[in-house]
């Protein structure tokens, strides 16, 4: 694993952040954190906003899913609108055939997403980081899900490399993990997807309802944030991006997340869903 050789370890001086405490660190087995400053960046991030979290608002559930999927509004994406024309809680469609063929075009080129079989395909192998994590975390936490002895060398080289790289993050989304990240991905590939009648209205729901479920370990969109970002800079590391590109990908999420976050028609405005008593998202 020579492409991260020149990270160093951090054994000690691990302080607690918004997704932990620093007292639940002492216990943890086998944690030897890379040291970077890349969570520095994410905690001054996240304490900047904290000061500033608004009361929550409740929301209709397609607004929560247009707003979960708010980094893919600020993408531009062939055929569909973008925030200078719908608001941040609108779900967009296509506005004709013609831009339709363009999204499904897009999608097609730049990812192999043809319909939904390779939709979920592309979500399953391509996007999903927190599964990881969460293997990391029951290490660290003394609950291993599997023996080391049961990797190869290289899968076992990549395993250790991998978990050390996000020990750094625990401090700050403990067993939140990189979920938010997961969310916000997979809800902007579904989105695009229904815009331009790639998947039907009844997968559309089906399929976000389950990442609705997942959101109940955030309490704010600052949370989400948190989450978000330090799973984006695990998905480029695990893509093989080194620093200081790492923190070219940073510099990016930060902005979106601000743009996200400063605006009260986003995530500013500090409306969530609720799913109703019965349980059903």
């Amino acid at each position: 694993m020579a492409l991260f050789d020149h990270f160093k370890k951090k054994e000690k001086n691990i302080s607690g952040g918004n997704g932990t405490d620093a007292a639940s660190l002492s216990g943890l087995i086998d944690f030897h954190p890379f040291d970077t400053d890349l969570p520095s960046r994410v905690r001054a991030f996240v304490q900047e906003y904290q000061n500033r979290v608004p009361e929550p608002k409740p929301c209709g559930r397609d607004e929560f899913i247009a707003l979960l999927s708010g980094i893919a509004a600020l993408r531009k994406t062939p055929g569909i609108p973008g925030p200078d024309q719908i608001p941040f809680t609108a779900l967009p469609k296509c506005g004709s055939p013609e831009d339709e063929a363009s999204c499904r075009e897009h999608l097609e080129r730049v990812f192999g997403i043809t319909d939904k079989t390779s939709l979920l395909d592309f979500c399953q192998h391509e996007i999903l980081c927190n599964r990881q994590y969460m293997d990391f975390a029951a290490f660290w936490e003394g609950r291993p899900p599997f023996g080391l002895e049961e990797l190869n060398e290289q899968a076992l080289e990549f395993f250790k490399t991998a978990r050390d790289f996000s020990a750094q993050f625990y401090p700050i989304i403990g067993r939140r993990g990189y979920l938010a990240w997961d969310i916000s991905e997979c809800m902007g590939h579904l989105r695009n997807a229904y815009a331009c009648g790639l998947i039907s209205r009844e997968d559309f729901d089906d399929l976000t309802a389950h990442w609705i479920d997942q959101t109940h370990v955030f309490n704010s969109w600052v949370e989400f944030a948190a989450s978000l970002l330090c799973g984006e800079l695990y998905w480029d590391f695990r893509h093989g991006t080194k620093l200081p590109e790492l923190h070219k990908g940073l510099d990016l999420y930060l902005k979106l997340t601000s743009i996200l976050l400063d605006s009260d028609t986003a995530w500013g405005s500090g409306m969530w869903y609720a799913p109703p008593h019965n349980g059903k998202s």
